[in-house]
């Protein structure tokens, strides 16, 4: 049976979002095709009439996750007052809600050691994302220059990407808002008041 355009397309977009959620929760190894088709309701043969590969649906997926988590960070700077922008990005970065939910946050957070396993050819393609994820957000890092926010944003992204990692790994709700507010004050004071 053939399937009209439009539903492939859904299919697809359906197949990615369940996928690019899954590997961030569960990791990339433990989430199977058929896992994830079944999570869909569709059979594992149909995975191929959307993707070639396993690989390609891991890039895309890791692809989706970036373009996700840049949309909630431009989101919170658009909400804050002017000047405020990153602030209000740290703020949502450093969040009990995005510590609590890996499933919809920083694709880098969950999946970082796998994506650094990959085969080469595979780190350039997510490589790609990741630049294209930095580059929405650029505009918003300390800096007068081009060069400058580069800088702040090399330093302020994994800074805040091992914090919640390490919060990540604690027991004690109680622990893990500490170490998110204590990151969050600092990494404030220094890439937002620090340079007005």
């Amino acid at each position: 049976m053939r399937y009209p355009a439009q539903r492939k397309v859904e299919t697809k977009a359906r197949i990615l979002s369940v996928a690019s959620r899954m590997f961030r929760e569960g990791g990339a190894e433990s989430n199977g095709i058929g896992s994830i088709m079944k999570k869909i309701g569709l059979t594992k043969g149909g995975f191929y009439r959307h993707f070639e590969s396993r690989d390609q649906l891991y890039v895309e997926a890791v692809d989706l996750a970036f373009s996700e988590m840049g949309d909630r960070m431009l989101e919170a700077a658009k909400r804050a007052r002017k000047g405020h922008e990153l602030e209000a990005m740290i703020r949502l970065y450093l969040s009990k809600d995005h510590l609590n939910s890996p499933a919809a946050g920083c694709v880098i957070s969950t999946l970082g050691s796998d994506i650094a396993r990959q085969p080469v050819a595979i780190r350039r393609q997510i490589n790609r994302s990741m630049r294209a994820y930095r580059d929405r957000l650029l505009p918003y890092m300390s800096g007068k220059t081009l060069e400058e926010k580069a800088a702040t944003y090399s330093l302020l992204y994994p800074s805040m990407v091992g914090v919640l990692i390490a919060a990540r790994t604690l027991g004690d709700p109680a622990a893990q808002e500490t170490m998110l507010a204590n990151a969050r004050d600092s990494f404030i004071e220094r890439y937002v008041r620090g340079t007005r």
